[in-house]
């Protein structure tokens, strides 16, 4: 019947009439079946602080047009069949199915509820058993008590967020929601009863039905170093390796559809399900999925290299499947599911569906966590799949089971682990978002309803994910049986891989990592190596020392190597690292790694630094040496330190000379002077100290004969220290050349002259000894005359060790007297390689 002028008159006129013509056309009939109806509308729009409208008015419209769920469901307390179900779409225009004339109540005792019967004239249909604060009912009511005209009203009031269009089936669902609001106004924990839908080893090779060509260890969902990474099939190797990989977790799932199949666990508890019964429920937007129940069963725990269908996480650990039937409306499934709990007390529980929750969220969520709160307390841990909406489950509308704390929320990613176009996702990393991904297709039987066939196909959907991410919960539980759920649940958490899910994923970026998850719960810790130096190796002080060592993790990978030493500390970051020198004394070195789960675990050597002590040698003066006073003496030393392979550093070397028990001179470094003031008649000993090496040389210094003159030596050629190379160690040739002067005499001739070369270890060499030298041979020229003023003679490395070779060269010149004047010069040759 189409509505008459007048009433048109009312329904688009003055706001004060508006409500009385929906009611008028509600009552009286005036919207004609298949029409768009009457609305109930918020007074004005809201307006944000500049003045200008904000969001749409709040609105509810009868629209008959609205498709009422076509489902069959399940009685309920005494009233056998007789229940209806309407249907409610919110703002975004998606359509949801509730049960008319029914509401879930909080009451906190008797008297309470017997005033809410009243006022409804209510029966109570169930109940759960009663906690500590009160008892959750559900109730028929007569919403015909209920006044339309005030639902926007008291909704505002108790949701002040409120606005949009609503729109319902018809007149009963319109009074069921004015009589829910004016119980949200008045505080009641009134939850509506809305219809849920499903969403939508050892040796490395295990194989499943035919037509699929990969071994599992290589699925992309299964294995290891691809972009999901779920390293499943490892975990599997890891638990076997440690005697872990059996079956012992019981899995409850609660969902509809279910045949048995050889991928089914052995041990089968059923809970009002019967086999091969499909599943009534929709999917998400209405699709059909009659054996959704048994693509959940397969995806979590299908059994395991048997040559049939697929493989789920969990299939070679779950002992007992509790397979739980769903029924269609809120109430129903968690009552069934709360008692199966009790009854079965399962380990891991899959909550495949969902409803989004728009009106009277704060109530919906407070009665899911309670009731979540009672399954999680049987000791379970409870996997949810966070919906296939594509929606920010974090935004204004409600996502219930998933969004319950006690509910580990999971959605759903792609094969290159970004998140599924369809997955439900978070923008909060909070408990109450979705928590952690997992694939979001798996492979499934082709067709449940024939368990002889054995093809399969990819199916997706976060329903897939759920019970996934509750597989690799079980393969934890089976690496620690003593673990509590809240613990599981943290293990999965921390042990996720983290990022790569793409921009829109702002709130939690935790990808499932079964084999991670199954190392920290297992204990094992990173392999660490060290291949040098090693125990017990010696090492100079000074000598470099080259640390080299491995580090893998549980999965194989290269892991970067810390080293200590007891004694210095820090040594360095790298699997090769090299450390110019360690400290004197015993040394314990470390190797340590760190795996991305914060295991650690090390190696360790123990090595010696020993200081070698250095040795040190007296050139100059040479040993014996007797002369007149008033003459310099060159004093000149040579060191090695074993563990520098070097002289000891000028620093460390130093001259004392004393006349007597007088000190006369000190001095700094290898070479000195001492001054020819300082050199009177006396017996001196000189000191040499290099490091730790001393060594001492005794010479003597005599008088001038009164009314005598010492002759005077001088070298000039060469006029100052020579340096010299060598490649093959061979002599070398050195042209010398020196004069003599005497007071009394003049110039002494080179027949008179002696040049000795004086070298490590003591080494004296003659170069040239002229033959009017007293000190043996011919005393005049007249026989053999032999001249040493100037000569080349030939000097080589001595072999001492070391690379250079220091040699003093000292000439002397003899006047008639036997008095002899001195002097000297160094040449050094140091050999090169070639």
């Amino acid at each position: 019947m189409t509505p008459t002028p007048s009433a048109r008159r009312l329904i688009t006129g003055s706001r004060r009439f508006l409500v009385t013509a929906v009611v008028a056309a509600l009552v009286g009939g005036l919207v004609a079946p298949g029409a768009a109806g009457a609305a109930v509308s918020a007074p004005t729009g809201r307006t944000d602080a500049s003045g200008s409208t904000g969001e749409a008015p709040l609105d509810f419209q009868v629209d008959p047009r609205l498709p009422v769920p076509r489902l069959s469901i399940d009685p309920v307390g005494r009233l056998g069949t007789d229940r209806e179900l309407g249907v409610v779409a919110g703002p975004d225009g998606s359509p949801a199915g509730l049960v008319l004339d029914e509401v879930m109540v909080r009451t906190s005792d008797q008297a309470e509820l017997d005033a809410f019967l009243t006022r409804w004239d209510g029966q109570v249909l169930d109940s759960f058993p009663p906690d500590e604060q009160g008892q959750d009912h559900l109730v028929r009511v007569d919403a015909d008590r209920a006044d339309p005209t005030k639902l926007v009203a008291d909704l505002l009031a108790a949701e002040p967020r409120q606005s949009g269009v609503y729109r319902v089936g018809d007149e009963r669902a319109l009074r069921l929601l004015a009589l829910a609001a004016a119980e949200w106004r008045a505080g009641t924990e009134l939850v509506l009863d809305w219809l849920v839908e499903p969403a939508g080893i050892a040796d490395g090779k295990v194989f499943e039905a035919p037509n699929i060509k990969k071994n599992v260890f290589d699925w992309s969902y299964m294995g290891s170093g691809n972009a999901m990474d779920t390293g499943v099939a490892k975990a599997w190797q890891l638990l076997q390796s440690k005697g872990k990989l059996t079956k012992q977790v019981k899995y409850l799932v609660l969902d509809g559809g279910f045949q048995t199949n050889p991928d089914f666990p052995a041990k089968v508890t059923l809970h009002t399900v019967e086999w091969g019964k499909p599943n009534t429920n929709d999917c998400t937007n209405g699709a059909p999925c009659p054996w959704h129940g048994t693509d959940v069963v397969l995806a979590g725990m299908g059994q395991v290299d048997n040559g049939y269908g697929t493989a789920g996480p969990a299939g070679p650990v779950v002992d007992e499947l509790v397979a739980v039937r769903n029924g269609i409306d809120y109430w129903t499934v968690l009552r069934r599911l709360e008692k199966a709990a009790e009854a079965t007390r399962p380990d891991v529980v899959n909550l495949s569906f969902g409803r989004d929750v728009t009106l009277g969220k704060a109530h919906a969520r407070t009665w899911t966590d309670r009731r979540m709160k009672h399954v999680r307390d049987t000791g379970a841990l409870i996997v949810s799949s966070s919906g296939n909406n594509g929606k920010n489950i974090d935004g204004n509308t409600l996502f219930v089971p998933c969004e319950s704390v006690h509910v580990m929320c999971v959605g759903g990613m792609k094969s290159d682990a970004t998140v599924s176009d369809g997955s439900n996702y978070g923008t909060s990393d909070v408990a109450t978002s979705v928590e952690i991904y997992g694939p979001m297709c798996v492979q499934v039987l082709l067709d449940p309803a024939n368990p002889g066939g054995n093809a399969t196909e990819a199916r997706c959907g976060t329903s897939l994910a759920a019970p996934f991410v509750g597989g690799v919960a079980a393969l934890v539980m089976a690496a620690n049986p003593e673990l509590t759920a809240a613990q599981v649940r943290d293990i999965l958490n921390d042990t996720a891989h983290v990022g790569g899910l793409g921009w829109k994923v702002t709130g939690s970026q935790r990808r499932i990592d079964a084999l991670a998850a199954v190392a920290r719960t297992l204990g094992v810790k990173p392999s660490v190596s060290i291949t040098t130096p090693k125990t017990k190796q010696q090492f100079t002080v000074g000598q470099s020392v080259d640390l080299w060592g491995t580090a893998t993790d549980f999965a194989g990978k290269e892991l970067p190597l810390t080293w200590t030493s007891d004694v210095d500390g820090h040594l360095g970051n790298e699997s090769m690292t090299f450390v110019p020198s360690l400290s004197v004394g015993t040394h314990v070195v470390t190797a340590k790694a760190t795996d991305s789960l914060g295991q650690t675990a090390s190696a360790t050597v123990t090595v010696t630094v020993v200081d070698s002590p250095a040795t040190a040698a007296i050139i100059s003066p040479p040993a014996g040496l007797t002369l007149p006073a008033g003459q310099a003496v060159s004093l000149v030393g040579t060191s090695s330190d074993p563990d520098t392979f070097g002289p000891v550093p000028d620093t460390e070397a130093s001259w004392t000379v004393r006349r007597g028990n007088e000190v006369v001179f000190q001095k700094g470094g290898h070479q000195a002077t001492l001054p020819a003031g300082t050199v009177t008649p006396g017996t001196y000993t000189v000191t040499f100290t290099a490091g730790q090496a001393v060594v001492q040389r005794v010479f003597t210094v005599t008088v001038v004969p009164a009314g005598q003159a010492r002759p005077t030596a001088t070298i000039t050629k060469p006029a100052s220290a020579l340096e010299l190379s060598t490649i093959d160690a061979g002599p070398e040739s050195v042209a010398f050349a020196g004069t003599g002067t005497d007071a009394e005499d003049g110039a002494v001739p080179g027949t008179r002259y002696r040049w000795t070369a004086y070298g490590d270890g003591g080494v004296k060499k003659v170069l040239c000894q002229g033959s009017a030298v007293p000190t043996g041979g011919p005393i005049d020229d007249k026989v053999v005359p032999k001249s040493c003023a100037s000569f080349t003679g030939e000097l080589a490395p001595l072999d001492s060790g070391t690379v250079t070779t220091t040699w003093s060269v000292w000439l002397e010149v003899f006047d008639s007297t036997g008095l002899v004047g001195v002097d000297s010069v160094l040449v050094e040759i140091q050999t090169v390689a070639p």
